[in-house]
């Protein structure tokens, strides 16, 4: 049997189970600190997600590199943080754009926009990360 190497090794049943389970945390940090932003704190619904959406980027990223791709940790973090941020600050700004839209003109539940912008951009990143960041 062939030693499977770079991005092949990173997409798995296991590794894709992992990380749902690193984005349900991550979404649930997400949903919950924006909620207590805007609820208790009198935040608006923008500032809030910006916030708590950075702090949940810094923490997504340790915990990928630690337990989703742990192969990766051969190569220098400080270049994989550089690739994970670009390509996750890219996703946020998306899913920011589009949790705006969906509270704005489309006049949406924020929780059920950013589980929905959460949601579609979490699956797309999950390859984009196996391929270009924890090669």
């Amino acid at each position: 049997m062939s030693k499977l190497t770079g991005s092949s090794a990173n997409r798995s049943w296991r590794g894709w189970l992992k990380f749902i389970a690193i984005g349900l945390g991550g979404y649930l940090v997400l949903a919950g600190g924006v909620a207590a932003l805007v609820e208790l704190g009198g935040l608006g619904k923008r500032w809030s997600y910006a916030i708590v959406i950075t702090i949940v980027m810094f923490g997504n990223f340790y915990a990928n590199r630690r337990f989703v791709y742990p192969q990766s940790g051969q190569s220098k973090a400080s270049h994989q943080a550089l690739r994970f941020f670009a390509i996750a600050l890219t996703f946020r700004v998306l899913e920011f754009y589009s949790y705006s839209f969906l509270i704005g003109p489309l006049e949406m539940n924020y929780v059920i926009a950013l589980t929905l912008t959460s949601a579609a951009g979490y699956l797309i990143k999950y390859y984009v990360f196996s391929i270009w960041v924890f090669r």
